[in-house]
């Protein structure tokens, strides 16, 4: 079966997220594009506090570890996470969301001093898979567990990491269609048009072991 690469070189997408000027606090809720699209995006999840393991290495030591795995094409594991991503349908009426397949595209980036977010060349097959969706009644939702902070096109083509404690954050886009599609969307075929939500950020701690 033929591959094809997908992605940008580590060296080009591996950094520190939180090195850009701070948010502005009134564009720090969900978000949806178009403007108008019945639908919020949430992470949610009890477990807030995780430990910090870097196998022995310093900070820089695992930054450039991380470096030198995605150039070989083998990326170290993320932290293991406990969490959840919502999708809410806030309209009156019953929508259809995709939740599956390629054109879903659900991407995980982490924010605070020590955050790495790398996404290194992708290997993948060529064959499409075709979107699935789930139907969501007025006011209900659509919960997608985060075990890991892997994310990106089929699951696995971004990579989220901290390297130090401290406060971090971490927001969650997604890439799919829904039906009716919404004012302003591009046809994305079979009456589903292409939107794209963003969640507000979810504040996580990460604390040096014990």
């Amino acid at each position: 079966m033929r591959t094809t690469i997908r992605g940008l070189t580590v060296a080009a997408v591996l950094g520190l997220a939180g090195a850009a000027g701070a948010d502005d606090p009134k564009d720090r809720g969900p978000k949806a594009d178009p403007k108008g699209t019945p639908l919020e995006l949430t992470i949610t999840g009890k477990k807030t506090t995780y430990p910090l393991d870097l196998g022995g290495l310093t900070a820089d030591g695992y930054k450039k570890m991380v470096g030198a795995a995605g150039k070989a094409g083998k990326m170290p594991n993320p932290p293991e996470v406990d969490l959840a991503v919502e999708i809410k349908n806030t309209s009156d009426q019953p929508v259809t969301v995709w939740v599956k397949g390629d054109p879903f595209d659900l991407s995980l980036g982490l924010k605070g001093k020590g955050a790495v977010n790398a996404a290194p060349p992708l290997a993948s097959t060529l064959e499409f898979r075709i979107p699935e969706g789930v139907e969501l009644a007025p006011g209900k939702t659509h919960s997608i567990p985060v075990k890991n902070l892997m994310s990106g096109f089929r699951g696995r083509s971004k990579y989220a990491y901290w390297t130090t404690a401290g406060e971090y954050e971490l927001v969650a886009t997604l890439k799919t269609g829904m039906s009716p599609a919404p004012k302003g969307a591009k046809d994305a075929g079979e009456g589903f048009g292409e939107v794209k939500l963003t969640s507000a950020p979810f504040k996580l701690t990460v604390e040096d072991k014990k």
